[in-house]
């Protein structure tokens, strides 16, 4: 009962606390909503005066951009006044940028007057225009300025002598330039202007190009014309290192292009550039090609000279026509008409030898080596210097057509039917030689004595087949050999056949009585020896007199030559000699032998010896 109590107090007691909350939420529900209210009407006041506000400000900002904007309108005005001096006076030494601002500031202002299409602006916008166009000319003339002080004439072959890269322009002015040049294409379009830096380039390096090329062009030339030796020699001429030069400055110059101007400049102002020294170039070897045309029989290597310095560059030539973008025609007639006077050579130089005079006059007295043969032999020792040029235009004028009425269709041809260069060379070296020894022929034929004519053939046979031997064992099949080889040993018994008179004189005749050596002779027998002595030293003395007037100047020939003869004659004397010594022929011997054997010797070794 007591516990039931105690439950319902606390019931009674939770109940009272429960109608004590609800009475307070009651409360303060009505004030929220009071809250509510206020919140509304709060906000029904706020709202008009915060849009008044953000309308005011736009106000103020529209207000404040457009004091701004007509304040810079009006500063547009007066632009040309603050920057007319600036830019007419142009850039302060390598300040550009700055420049370039002012530039960009007049640009601006044009274009924003433009847009407003205001009548107070047009005069303005005229006056912006011209000081634009002013601009552009100033920095085209700082483009003249700053690219001539980068392009003093050199001297190629001091850096060539010394195998240094021609010099470009260093990096930094390089790049002042590059954008110089850079700003000039893009801008001036914008600006309405064409901008012709290009040119200016084009103008400055080329001239740069040719002033530094000059000496060594005009070094070609007097190389030429003013050389120590009658006949040109490979090398001697200025024109490999002008060749040199040109090669080398054009490939720097194609780089310094590159550097300084906009790609798609670069290809036809380096062609444009490159192109008056180009014309220089083959107007030096058209000269040179014109003084060989001349002079052929000296000059003629000159222009073999030209053309393997020329072929053995011709891959960088290539590569300089196709950086500049095409083929220069004038360079192909240069190697067209070398090309040209280097075929006719062949044929001409043939027949030079074929239609050489045949006159007593004209042979050497002492029969020496004739100067056709020197000549001929020397220029073809000269054609060996040049061999891919000579090969190249042998193979250009075709096989045999140096010499058409003896050319020979079945010569060596390789599997595709044609004939290797060196092949056509050793045909035409064989030609010459051929030639040479019959013209050799027709003039030793004017000789009176046939001992002249032996030794003349035997002198010119014997150069020639020495000279096959040293110098053109490589461009001369081995037929061409033997046969010259054989050529002086016939001229060489014929010689020997010139001394069988004398020889004669020491044959051999024995008298016998009983069997035995007969010492006393009879008067007939007496008078047999007498004469064979007489007639000996007769014609010994009259061989070796005109011997004195004879020349064998090979020494190995000589030495040759008289060891055939001293083989034969000093056994023969000595044998007659030593025979008739003892057969009391004469009651005064000395009368008769003029000669022991060991003057006689030292006599036929002085053979040929014009100084005693």
């Amino acid at each position: 009962m007591e516990r039931l109590d105690e439950d319902s107090a606390d019931l009674a007691f939770l109940e009272e606390n429960l109608k004590k909350t609800e009475k307070l939420t009651e409360n303060m529900t009505s004030m929220l909503n009071v809250f509510d209210d206020r919140l509304v009407r709060l906000e029904a006041s706020i709202l008009p005066i915060h849009k008044s506000t953000q309308t005011l400000t736009k106000l103020v900002d529209n207000i404040d951009k457009t004091r701004n904007s007509v304040v810079e309108i009006i500063g547009y005005f007066d632009l040309v006044e603050r920057e007319e001096v600036t830019i007419k006076k142009g850039p302060k030494g390598n300040d550009l940028d700055s420049y370039l601002s002012s530039i960009g500031k007049c640009n601006k202002a044009m274009e924003v007057l433009g847009a407003m299409s205001l009548k107070s602006s047009e005069k303005i916008i005229g006056q912006l225009k011209q000081i634009l166009k002013a601009a552009m000319l100033q920095l085209e003339d700082l483009f003249r300025l700053w690219l001539t002080e980068r392009s003093n004439p050199i001297e190629p072959l001091s850096f060539i002598s010394k195998k240094l890269e021609i010099p470009g322009i260093p990096s930094a002015p390089s790049k002042n330039l590059a954008t110089l040049s850079s700003y000039l294409a893009i801008t001036g379009p914008e600006l309405g202007y064409t901008s012709e830096f290009f040119k200016v380039y084009i103008d400055v390096r080329s001239n740069y190009l040719v002033k530094s090329l000059t000496m060594l062009a005009q070094a070609s030339i007097s190389t030429a014309e003013k050389r120590s030796t009658p006949v040109y020699e490979k090398g001697t001429c200025g024109f490999n290192s002008y060749t040199d030069a040109v090669l080398m400055m054009f490939m720097t110059e194609h780089g310094v292009a590159e550097k300084i101007l906009p790609s798609e400049y670069v290809s036809s102002s380096f062609r444009d550039t490159i192109q008056p020294s180009l014309e220089n170039f083959v107007e030096i070897g058209k000269t040179l090609n014109n003084r060989v045309k001349k002079n052929m029989q000296t000059d003629i290597y000159l222009t073999f000279d030209m053309m393997e310095t020329l072929n053995t560059r011709m891959g960088t030539f290539e590569e300089i026509f196709k950086l500049a973008g095409k083929k220069d025609t004038a360079f192909g007639d240069l190697l067209h008409s070398l090309r040209a006077v280097a075929i006719r050579s062949f044929p001409e130089f043939l027949d030079e030898i074929k239609s050489h005079p045949t006159k007593t006059s004209g042979l050497p007295n002492d029969a020496t080596v004739h100067e056709l043969t020197i000549t001929t032999l020397q220029h073809l020792k000269r054609l060996t210097d040049y061999p891919e040029a000579v090969e190249s235009t042998l193979l250009t004028l075709g096989d045999g057509n140096w010499n058409a009425s003896e050319k020979d269709p079945n010569f060596s041809r390789d599997r595709n039917g044609r004939i290797p260069g060196n092949a056509v060379m050793k045909h035409y070296f064989a030609d010459i030689l051929e030639c040479l020894a019959q013209s050799l022929d027709s003039k030793a034929r004017t000789y009176k004595k046939p001992a002249l004519t032996s030794i003349f053939l035997l002198n010119n046979y014997y150069y020639i087949l020495k000279s096959i031997r040293t110098q053109f064992m490589s461009v001369l099949d081995p037929e061409v050999e033997s046969k010259f080889d054989k050529m002086v040993k016939k001229w060489n018994d014929a010689y020997q056949d010139t001394w069988k008179s004398c020889f004669s004189n020491l044959m051999d005749y024995t008298w016998v009585r009983g069997g035995a050596l007969k010492t006393t002779l009879g008067s007939n027998e007496k008078q047999t020896v007498k004469e064979k002595f007489k007639n000996f030293n007769t014609e010994f003395d009259e061989l070796y007199k005109a011997h004195k007037g004879y020349a064998m100047p090979d020494p190995e020939l000589r030495n040759q030559v008289i060891r055939d003869i001293r083989g034969v004659l000093i056994p023969m004397y000595n044998r007659f000699l030593e025979k008739h010594q003892q057969s009391e022929f004469s009651k005064n011997p000395t009368k008769y032998i003029r000669y022991d054997s060991a003057t006689l010797e030292s006599i036929v070794n002085r053979l040929f010896d014009s100084s005693i």
